[in-house]
Order: C-alpha cells, then structure tokens, then sequence
C-alpha cells in the first residue's frame, strides 16, 4: 500500500514537471494535474494537501538535481591572479551550459522573475551560497566590484537563456544554433580576461596572491551540462 502510495506520488510530480516543462508555470492546475497522471484529483489533497503542497514536493525533487560542483576557495588560496579569474569563466559556462539544457528550471525561474504567484524560489539557496563564494573570492583578489560582477554577468546569462526559450534573436542572433553559445562563451572569456587585466592594474602589490608549486586550474570539477 505505501509502495502504491510512493509510485502515485511520484506520478504526480512527474506530471508537474512536465506541464510546467510543456505549457509554462501559470497553465497547470488540480484537474489537468491529475488527468495527465490518470489518478483521481483527490489523491492530490491527499497525499499533498493541495496544489501548492504537490508543487512544493516538486520543487524539493528539482533541488536536488540542482545540485553543481561546489568552488573550492581553499584551492583558489594557492593560485595566482588569472588562474583564479580562469578558474571561474570555466565554472561560470558550465553552470550556465546546465542551466540552458533544463527546461524545468527555466520554467520555474521565467515563473519567479514574470508570475504574481510564483513557485518557491528553487534556486534561493544555490544563490545564497555562491554569494558567499563571491564575497571570498573579491576579497581574496582584493576587488570591491566582485557583487556587481557577478550579478551583472549572472542576469546577462539568465536573459539569453529565457530569450532562447522563447525563441527570440537578439540583434538577429539565434540562439537555437550551438555556434552562436560558442561566441557567446568566447566573449565571456574575454570579459573575465579584461576583468582579470583590470584587476591586475589595481592590486598594489601583486605579491599578495602567492604562487603555488603545482597548479591544475585549467578546468573546473564536475562535468559540463
């Protein structure tokens, strides 16, 4: 019975993501929920409590295929200037890789940043943590900017992932064609390169950042989305 109970629930969610996936946020509801998982609507109330409790469940279960590689600071400590600025253009295009190739979490974040009545934020906690990372990094490369950085370069990425859901060409770019994302992931490269030159000018004394013995920085952990 709890096996059964474990399999409906499930179904359920899974019909969540889909919808959301399909039509968009704002077009799913107790009814067409449960006609997509061909359970009866009570079992949502049920199981759930309602709605909102089935799209809470749904959310936690998107959590945690959210999950990124973690910025190891300490390993950025024994690094110099532009590796750690390397470092970090290649963990910036890969979350950004994984994010484009999940339909579900852009339907959710086009939900949070459009709807009135948007889903729990699922990507709250992810962002608290790397504005964490962020602040350690600025401070560890002794820039104040590293906040407006970020956030800057988060938004850009953000807006053209939710243009290339919606299937529209900026300056007539299309955004559906892998060579375009190719030029968009070298001019990120050359943004953290300019940013890298700039910081350079400004330290007083580079020696701040020591120089390690051996250095495997040219790649981040984890794999690409």
């Amino acid at each position: 019975m709890q096996r059964d109970r474990a399999q409906t629930e499930q179904r359920l969610i899974e019909a969540v993501g889909h919808m959301i996936t399909e039509e968009g946020y704002e077009k799913i509801g107790i009814n067409r929920i449960a006609a997509r998982a061909g359970v009866n609507k009570i079992l949502i109330y049920r199981y759930f409590g309602g709605l909102q409790g089935l799209i809470d469940a749904y959310v936690h279960q998107l959590q945690l295929n959210l999950t990124s590689p973690t910025i190891d600071i300490e390993r950025l400590r024994n690094a110099s200037l532009e590796e750690i600025f390397n470092y970090c253009a290649d963990y910036f295009i890969n979350e950004y890789r994984r994010f484009r190739g999940d339909a579900k979490a852009q339907e959710l974040l086009k939900a949070a940043l459009l709807s009135k009545e948007y889903p729990p934020n699922v990507f709250a906690e992810r962002e608290q943590h790397l504005a964490t990372v962020v602040k350690q990094i600025s401070d560890l490369i002794q820039t104040p900017y590293g906040v407006a950085f970020a956030t800057f370069m988060h938004s850009a990425m953000i807006t053209l992932t939710l243009f290339k859901q919606q299937q529209k060409k900026p300056f007539g770019l299309d955004l559906d064609d892998d060579a375009a994302w190719e030029q968009i992931e070298i001019i990120i490269r050359q943004i953290f390169q300019g940013s890298y030159a700039f910081t350079k000018q400004q330290l007083p004394d580079l020696t701040a950042l020591p120089r390690p013995d051996e250095s495997n920085l040219s790649s981040t952990d984890g794999g690409t989305s």
